[in-house]
């Protein structure tokens, strides 16, 4: 059975954007994670993205064990 696809933790915004907070203006710079369950991610979702790494991330591998015969 497949295991269900957990959403991400974080998100990316792509491009800097002001919104207001109640009376206080608030910030989001291009590049800065936010956390997924944000509710600026709600309102504007076109304005975040997944977290792209620029370079590869080591997967873990788990080897088999070799089989040992006894002769």
């Amino acid at each position: 059975m497949a295991k269900a696809v957990e959403p991400p933790t974080t998100q990316v915004v792509l491009s800097s954007f002001v919104v207001l907070s109640g009376v206080a203006p608030v910030v989001y710079e291009k590049g800065e994670l936010i956390e997924a369950d944000d509710p600026i991610l709600k309102r504007w979702p076109d304005k975040f993205g997944p977290v792209v790494y620029a370079h590869p991330v080591k997967r873990r591998v788990v080897l088999a064990t070799p089989e040992v015969r006894a002769d």
